[in-house]
């Protein structure tokens, strides 16, 4: 905090996947099962393969379901251990706001025109089409109002992407300044920007025609 009360940064978090969300969902429930389907096995003795040797041993059969469970739970553990770590997703303070994802991303507050949560479009599994919801800082510069000119006297559809999945109403590049953020995170976002940096907008860039938030 500062001498004046007003917060030194403010930083802003992305919210967990739906993803996410579903492998927890099964890791926990794979836990509470893992004692019924361990004792379930009972304490005969069965014959396991080995892979590496290719032979037969006799092993438990509850050691073998338990070897099953600790595999199950292996994803869903990872998950857990990397909340722990997961920093967030925006940091905002008097000279600056800096991206954190992929590629970590900076600008101070006169290199920005306006903050812009928009969403790419993305091939999960490589076919199941989505959309990746993103924030990206569109520089002010000669190429943005270069691009806003150009632009100004089109119409706009929705299915009016560039082959990468970033929508044309968006200035080229700005996917190499942006990371993933959650629409829910727009309100916060824009008070933090706000506090620091009033004169610079913070839109929604979904759909053509930007709103502000």
């Amino acid at each position: 905090m500062s001498g004046s009360g007003r917060p030194s940064e403010i930083t802003v978090k992305d919210r967990l996947r739906l993803s996410t969300w579903l492998w927890l969902s099964f890791g926990l429930l794979v836990l509470l099962a893992a004692p019924w389907l361990v004792t379930a096995a009972g304490t005969g003795e069965v014959m396991v393969r080995d892979p590496v040797t290719g032979l037969d041993t006799p092993t438990y059969a509850w050691a073998a379901r338990l070897t099953g469970v600790l595999a199950l739970l292996g994803y869903p553990l990872l998950l857990t251990i990397g909340l722990f770590f997961r920093g967030p997703a925006v940091r905002l303070d008097d000279e600056r706001i800096r991206l954190r994802g992929r590629s970590k991303v900076s600008a101070r507050w006169s290199e920005v025109d306006r903050i812009v949560l928009w969403r790419r479009r993305v091939r999960r599994l490589g076919f199941i089409p989505g959309w990746e919801p993103q924030v990206g800082i569109v520089a002010d510069n000669d190429r943005t109002k270069g691009f806003q000119q150009a632009a100004s006297g089109r119409r706009w559809e929705a299915g009016d992407l560039r082959p990468n999945g970033v929508p044309e109403w968006l200035p080229g590049g700005v996917q190499k300044r942006s990371v993933r953020l959650s629409f829910r995170c727009g309100p916060e976002l824009a008070a933090g920007v706000a506090r620091f940096a009033p004169d610079v907008p913070v839109v929604d860039g979904r759909d053509p025609g930007e709103a502000a938030l």
